[in-house]
């Protein structure tokens, strides 16, 4: 008889963590559930390519303005419309998130593994509401952020057997930024030389020993940390 008691309460505790351990997960997964926005239409049908940043769904983390960070997210940064798709598996969805609950989100390169952050920045000279999503290089009193377009570049003649009216063209603007002022990053090192005359001589001996090229994220991000720690001294 005791011995069958002991089994009973053994077998209540199992089924009991089981219970709770598979709340535990249904919550995470209904939170993200949580994440609102529009449902995604695709308006791209008769534009050639691809408006995503990479192209494709990736792999990153949001974190809302409320507080919560969801990672292991599938998602799709629109650069054309300036939007974030979610993917919810759980629901079979797929949303634009409402921009005015995102603190940040991430994204990771599929075969890199590199994870790049972007945030919403909002200055004057945008002409948007809700800010504009741009890729962090460098946090620094001097902060360097990459903006990721997509435009459509109209075709002279449309293909009527496609019906395709245009492609997508991808570039990429790099900007400076103290909190207040957005500013171009020079493409050339002459004329990055012009904006900081004071340092001229140091900024020329750390292109010529780290081999600075103006189009490399890593390498700007080098460049300007070497310029915050020089304002700094």
């Amino acid at each position: 008889m005791k011995y069958a008691i002991k089994y009973i309460l053994t077998a209540v505790c199992i089924a009991l963590a089981v219970t709770v351990s598979a709340q535990g997960k249904m919550t995470k997964k209904s939170a993200i559930q949580h994440i609102t926005g529009e449902p995604f239409v695709h308006y791209y049908a008769t534009i050639d390519g691809v408006p995503f940043y990479l192209g494709d769904w990736l792999t990153g983390s949001v974190t809302m303005k409320s507080g919560e960070t969801y990672d292991g997210l599938q998602l799709r940064y629109d650069c054309f419309k300036d939007d974030l798709i979610y993917q919810n598996n759980l629901t079979n969805s797929v949303i634009i998130i409402d921009k005015k609950s995102i603190a940040q989100f991430t994204l990771t390169h599929p075969h890199q593994g590199k994870v790049e952050t972007f945030k919403p920045v909002v200055n004057k000279n945008l002409n948007e509401q809700n800010g504009r999503y741009f890729a962090i290089i460098l946090e620094d009193s001097i902060s360097v952020i990459k903006k990721c377009e997509a435009l459509e570049k109209k075709y002279g003649n449309v293909n009527l057997t496609l019906k395709k009216t245009g492609e997508f063209v991808h570039k990429t603007h790099r900007y400076t930024w103290n909190g207040k002022d957005l500013k171009a990053v020079p493409r050339y090192r002459r004329l990055l030389l012009r904006q900081y005359p004071e340092y001229k001589d140091a900024l020329r001996k750390f292109f010529f020993h780290n081999h600075i090229r103006m189009k490399n994220d890593d390498d700007v991000r080098l460049l300007y940390q070497e310029i915050n720690r020089l304002m700094g001294e």
